[in-house]
């Protein structure tokens, strides 16, 4: 009986040895060399060379007669009585080898590196055209302060001067101005010098993207595409979807204490050291942060990123932990909705215990309320149907009306309308606006 197997140089042969393993033919063939054009013996129409892999696929690979040879290797390995089912085997090699191959020069997917770090980044940060671009932000909305036109007057020496005091490592951050404000309550506010500004854009400009890329859906603080006006969007969207399934909806809102002033140095600096190796880059972190203690300044650039990465510690137990993901956080704000009340009751203990252990942090208040009471979230009373003003937003804003008109501050009062119209017309407030005769 003769056997007629045309194979391909690009057979793949852990493929051929898996068929003929059960047969002991595989071992046989690979110990024959059959094939092999410099093997008479061990060579002819019934001996192929079965041991090449992809990797090691010569041309001489086929059915090559030789003298003499009159027994097949793979009969001399097989069992008569398994011939019949080696023979169907056979058969079906060709049309699975078609589709293995097909299968093994496909396209390799795209692999996902999780927890991937970064290093070599303290170039890109120190750069001229970085640099710039840092200027560029920092001069924003400060064209009238003298610390803009006496940076701006030597810009070029003034940059190189940032550039050098960084490259060399002698670069210290200066002392803010700090005052404090009342509105919406009493907050603490720090004001770098613009050089220090400037250094603090030019980190973030390359630091906050690689954060950026790993926080979470839910978080809306601070971030490209997102902000108040997405969250309370995307709340309204939620509610609806809710409603829409015939569920009843409950909303947790929680938020915590003093965040700034709690937020724990050595859990900041141990979140950022899980995406950033570059020693440099982490050396100018720990010169703007301090690796210890509780609380980073309000109205600094690094101090907007820190709290976020702190609130994405949050948001990973939520989502990878609980697996909680109709849930929206603006900053240390986070509004959770559920259809069971006793779940989210539930929810709330565990959130406090889990950040209370893990961060320090507790909750100043909380709230578990139907969603008939609205949520009350960015500045906003959401419903399904509608979105309303805070009340103590349209207070103020009423207050600080009256207070320009009668000093005759006409173009402060420009410059808050045109910041709060923008925020108004998000909501239901027609008959609000025209009321106060703004519009």
């Amino acid at each position: 009986m003769n056997i007629a197997l045309p194979l391909e140089s690009a057979l793949p042969m852990a493929a051929v040895h898996r068929f003929l393993l059960p047969f002991g033919a595989a071992k046989r063939v690979k110990q024959d060399n059959s094939g092999n054009r410099t093997n008479t013996s061990n060579s002819g129409s019934r001996c192929v060379n079965f041991n090449n892999g992809l990797g090691n696929s010569n041309w001489n690979i086929s059915l090559r007669a030789a003298g003499g040879d009159c027994q097949p290797a793979v009969m001399q390995a097989a069992h008569p009585g398994t011939l019949v089912s080696l023979l169907h085997l056979l058969r079906q090699i060709p049309s699975w080898v078609r589709r293995t191959a097909s299968s093994e020069n496909r396209k390799p997917r795209r692999l996902v590196v999780m927890g991937k770090k970064y290093k070599n980044l303290y170039s890109a940060i120190t750069s001229m055209e970085n640099l710039r671009a840092a200027y560029k932000k920092t001069s924003r909305g400060k064209r009238k302060t003298r610390s803009y036109r006496t940076f701006t007057g030597h810009l070029d020496s003034r940059l190189r001067s940032v550039r050098r005091s960084l490259m060399t490592g002698s670069y210290r951050q200066g002392k803010p101005r700090q005052f404090t404000i009342f509105e919406p309550k009493e907050r603490l506010i720090s004001a770098l010098p613009f050089r220090d500004r400037l250094v603090q854009h030019a980190l973030c400009n390359v630091i906050e993207p690689i954060f950026d890329s790993v926080f979470l859906p839910q978080s809306y603080a601070c971030r490209k595409g997102k902000g108040t006006h997405a969250a309370a969007r995307d709340v309204q969207a939620a509610l609806r979807r809710m409603q829409a399934q015939g569920l009843p909806v409950w909303v947790l809102k929680t938020d915590f204490s003093k965040y700034f002033a709690s937020i724990p140095l050595d859990v900041l600096h141990r979140e950022y050291r899980r995406k950033i190796s570059c020693k440099r880059t982490l050396a100018l972190l720990d010169k703007l942060l301090p690796k210890s203690g509780r609380g980073i300044r309000i109205g600094e650039l690094i101090s907007q990123l820190s709290a976020n990465l702190i609130g994405h510690v949050v948001d990973r137990w939520l989502v990878h932990t609980k697996g909680v993901t109709t849930f929206f956080r603006y900053m240390d704000d986070i509004v959770i909705l559920g259809s069971d009340r006793a779940a989210l009751a539930r929810l709330r203990v565990e959130l406090e215990a889990f950040a209370l252990a893990e961060l320090g942090l507790h909750f100043s208040h909380w709230s578990l309320l139907p969603v008939s009471r609205g949520v009350n979230f960015v500045g906003y009373r959401i419903w399904p149907s509608h979105k309303l003003l805070r009340r103590d937003s349209v207070t103020r804003a009423k207050r600080k009306v009256r207070r320009y008109q009668a000093h005759g501050a006409m173009e402060r009062l420009r410059m808050f309308l045109a910041s709060w119209l923008g925020h108004a017309r998000w909501a239901d407030s027609h008959h609000l606006i025209t009321s106060m005769g703004v519009a």
